[in-house]
């Protein structure tokens, strides 16, 4: 019993030192959008911004290239080093980095080819006049959201030997700076080639140090090719397409896919305001969602560890504790709304209210979609609820798609959004309650 005790004592202080770590990574975030978007929008203008943010949707797309290898090893790493198995550990990491290596190169291959062959303007579906050099615009924004994949399996293995708050404080300093780049650069007068060539350097920033702290700290860790592994991929292929399909719902689709809608049906200028609104409301979300992700590694250590009770108190404290953060911090931004968004835009983007409280319903149920979802991750169980939510999001998508060029209101795409969370909320659930039963029959 003193045993458990101890343990479950370390597993607090962890989530502490992990929670402490999210904060500052949270923080650098919620800078970066609350200060880039003023910042963008007074150097460049509402026009210049919307064809940037379209830009950078179809450079998102890039990251289709993203196998859930990454995630799907970070998660393995953790129950294997638990389990004292360090050089199966050390195989998954090898493993998983050669292959996102060469998913990365395959990946900007078929971008580029694309992009050689297809009409830019036709897929942004608007005129780039204030965008130089489009096409390599697109190609650098590509090459900084797939070489961030490399840090996943490094960051699961920080997370195995040293807990989930260096990997995430690493991530936030890497950010921090490239945050302070840019606004020195737009300050001289940068344009979009400059700010994303910045993006692209903070990328491989965070990449190289996740690797030196890694082979500083993991003591297990070797990075050998001799421990590639293909026994490896073919074990993990169903956790890996899991975690490949909420990564393209999440990441690119349900970022991407509305942008372009709205793009294409009414305009940069409402693109603009869609993105100003949906980041101003997803911040409650992403603060709120830092208690589940302090505590994602634990449940992983937990369950591989045997100890059943300790994790079922996890899941349900995790989820009790975002769901009533979100809600509060959610109330809070519908009532400072009309005082920060003129603020925060300069005027240049309008404060609409229909779409304002679609978003917060879509952040309050993504609230509890995002902790089910992290549960799941740490046990590499997440085929029913990548499921559900990419149902959700097919019928979101096909809804905005005949709806919003016939209502011409930007509260339609808000509404469509909540149907993926619903469908993650739900399967969610259900999810919750088999992973209670397995938990209660160790």
């Amino acid at each position: 019993m003193t045993t458990a005790v101890l343990n479950f004592s370390a597993v607090r202080r962890r989530i502490r030192s992990a929670f402490a770590a999210y904060l500052f990574a949270r923080t650098v975030r919620v800078a970066e959008q609350l200060i880039l978007v003023p910042l963008l929008l007074s150097s460049w203008g509402a026009q210049s911004y919307g064809e940037w943010l379209a830009l950078a949707a179809l450079a998102g797309f890039a990251a289709l290239a993203n196998l859930g290898v990454g995630q799907a090893a970070a998660a393995e790493v953790i129950l294997q080093s638990t389990r004292n198995e360090f050089s199966k550990a050390s195989r998954v990491v090898v493993t998983s980095l050669v292959t996102i290596v060469a998913s990365i190169a395959a990946g900007l291959v078929v971008l580029g080819v694309i992009l050689a062959l297809a009409d830019l303007r036709a897929l942004a579906g608007i005129g780039l006049d204030n965008m130089p050099t489009p096409v390599l615009l697109v190609i650098i924004l590509a090459g900084a959201t797939l070489i961030t994949f490399l840090s996943e399996p490094l960051a699961g293995s920080l997370s195995a030997a040293q807990g989930a708050a260096l990997p995430n404080a690493i991530a936030a300093v890497s950010k921090a700076i490239e945050l302070v780049c840019i606004g020195f650069a737009l300050r001289v007068g940068a344009g979009p080639l400059a700010v994303a060539g910045i993006m692209l350097a903070g990328a491989t920033l965070n990449v190289t140090l996740h690797l030196v702290w890694a082979l500083r700290r993991v003591a297990w860790l070797s990075l050998s090719l001799a421990n590639f592994d293909l026994e490896f991929l073919t074990g993990i292929w169903r956790s890996a397409a899991g975690f490949f399909l909420i990564f393209v719902c999440v990441n690119i689709l349900g970022v991407y896919m509305p942008r372009l809608l709205v793009s294409h049906s009414l305009g940069p200028v409402a693109l603009a305001t869609f993105s100003v609104l949906a980041t101003y409301t997803k911040t409650a979300r992403n603060l709120a969602t830092m208690t589940s992700q302090a505590t994602q590694v634990e449940i992983g250590r937990l369950w591989a560890n045997g100890e059943a009770k300790s994790a079922r108190q996890l899941v349900r404290g995790m989820l009790r504790n975002a769901i009533l953060l979100a809600a509060v911090l959610l109330v809070a931004e519908l009532v400072l709304a009309p005082w920060i968004i003129p603020r925060w835009t300069g005027g240049h983007i309008p404060l609409d209210w229909e779409l304002m409280i679609a978003l917060a319903l879509v952040a309050l149920l993504g609230c509890y979609f995002d902790g089910t979802l992290l549960a799941a991750s740490a046990l590499n169980q997440v085929g029913l609820i990548s499921f559900g939510y990419a149902t959700g999001l097919l019928l979101g998508i096909v809804g905005a798609a005949i709806l919003l060029p016939w209502t011409g209101r930007l509260v339609t795409i808000g509404i469509c959004l909540l149907l993926p969370e619903i469908g993650g909320a739900l399967s969610g659930h259900r999810i919750l309650g088999r992973m209670a039963r397995q938990l209660g029959s160790k």
